[in-house]
């Protein structure tokens, strides 16, 4: 048997992936389960269940898919890395990225829309993060109505000079001063 009538892959090695040349132009779709490396230019999309590399002489017109891509050519057109996307510091990108992790190096250029998305395991399904962020707690007061009065003026008691806050709202708030009492 030549190594010719065995099936790419079967023995458990996968290949080293595909390699665009510096002086080649491709045009259309380049597809590959392995890694793809872009040396030249490619027109079209690119489409990898590894790695894509875009190396610093390389310029690609056309989304790029893949689990991590690194970039450091030139790209016009939309970037989705499952996983991971690095810009290292030649990179040069238009385009929206949809990544897991972004690194964005100094130097490198990134004119678009970045979106952080989640990838679950052994899922093809994307769930975008998002966090939610409650604003700091101001120092409290406590306002009461003064009983008895006509227009219902509210007290207000703060915390004395010397003594901090607490945010424990477990306990409720006591004050060294009794209270006012005002009588008709």
């Amino acid at each position: 048997m030549t190594m010719f009538d065995k099936p790419a892959g079967s023995d458990g090695v996968t290949s080293p992936g595909t390699v665009v040349g510096a002086n080649v132009k491709l045009t259309g779709t380049l597809k590959d389960v392995n890694d793809i490396t872009v040396h030249g230019q490619v027109d079209g999309e690119i489409i990898s269940d590894r790695i894509v590399t875009i190396a610093e002489t390389a310029k690609v017109k056309g989304p790029i898919t893949a689990t991590s891509i690194t970039i450091a050519g030139t790209v016009n057109g939309a970037i989705n890395a499952s996983e991971h996307c690095e810009l290292l510091p030649s990179a040069r990108v238009t385009g929206s990225i949809t990544t897991g992790d972004l690194s964005i190096r100094s130097g490198a250029l990134f004119n678009g829309k970045a979106t952080m998305a989640e990838s679950q395991a052994g899922d093809k399904q994307t769930v975008l993060k998002t966090v939610d962020v409650e604003p700091e707690p101001e120092e409290s007061t406590d306002t009461k109505p003064v009983a008895g009065s006509d227009n219902d003026s509210p007290i207000t008691e703060s915390t004395p000079a010397g003594e901090s806050a607490s945010n424990d709202t477990s306990t409720p708030a006591t004050s060294t001063e009794p209270a006012a009492e005002l009588e008709d």
